[in-house]
């Protein structure tokens, strides 16, 4: 873990009464996360086990902006990430979204991959 990278401190947020779909990602375990790579003006906090980072991804999706986060350490050998169903929010006004974001917190084997896409 990059201890020198800091960032937001934000909540994560799921549906308590539903099974983990996270496939044992971040999210199943942590329910706070550092957001990172947003500029100097939000390096406040640094990831810890407890609370570790994200990053922020921007992509175009059907030609509109969509924006996820996903864990800045990732597993090897693994298909992901994807969404498990929870997202990510701060009340902080430097917080990059008006509503809360997804966390693409979730990794697959191959296998498992193919059996669920198909």
């Amino acid at each position: 873990m990059n201890k020198t990278e800091k960032g937001l401190l934000c909540y994560v947020y799921n549906a308590a009464h539903f099974p983990d779909s996270s496939n044992r990602g971040i999210s199943s375990r942590c329910d706070k996360v550092i957001l990172v790579g947003l500029g100097k003006e939000c390096e406040i906090f640094e990831p810890t086990p407890e609370r570790p980072a994200v990053r922020l991804v921007r992509r175009t999706l059907s030609g509109k902006p969509y924006l996820h986060v996903e864990p800045v350490e990732q597993p090897e050998g693994l298909v992901g990430p994807m969404a498990g169903g929870t997202f990510i929010y701060s009340t902080d006004s430097r917080f990059p979204s008006p509503y809360p974001i997804s966390l693409h917190d979730r990794f697959e084997t191959q296998a498992t991959y193919d059996a669920l896409t198909r």
